[in-house]
């Protein structure tokens, strides 16, 4: 469920916003709200923007026919797919980081049942 919760944020303030350091503010919200867990908010943010940042990578890329990708490749002097690889995992690792301390804020605060 908070991989949903963090995915449907994501896309949504990207969509909107375009502001990248949304995902942080998205992810742990997400997990202080719903997070149940430390390796489920983790793995759940990372999955969550991970997903979403590279759908919105590949349809971006594809809109413009490569274009900036080929420039970027050529300005960093890496492949395309790498320039994916470290965008999608860079957004993955924000995500998870940002959950995992919603979600020990939350635990900080708020008293487990168990």
């Amino acid at each position: 469920m908070l991989f949903l919760v963090i995915a449907f944020l994501v896309f949504i303030t990207q969509t909107l916003f375009s502001h990248w350091w949304l995902i942080v503010v998205d992810c742990f919200v997400a997990s202080f709200l719903v997070g149940k867990g430390g390796f489920n908010a983790f793995f759940s943010g990372v999955f969550g923007v991970g997903l979403v940042w590279l759908g919105q990578t590949l349809y971006t890329n594809s809109q413009n026919e490569g274009l900036l990708l080929g420039r970027m490749s050529e300005l960093l002097g890496l492949g395309g797919n790498w320039i994916i690889a470290i965008t999608v995992l860079e957004g993955a690792l924000m995500g998870g980081m940002s959950a995992l301390t919603g979600y020990y804020f939350k635990a900080l605060w708020i008293k487990s049942e168990d």
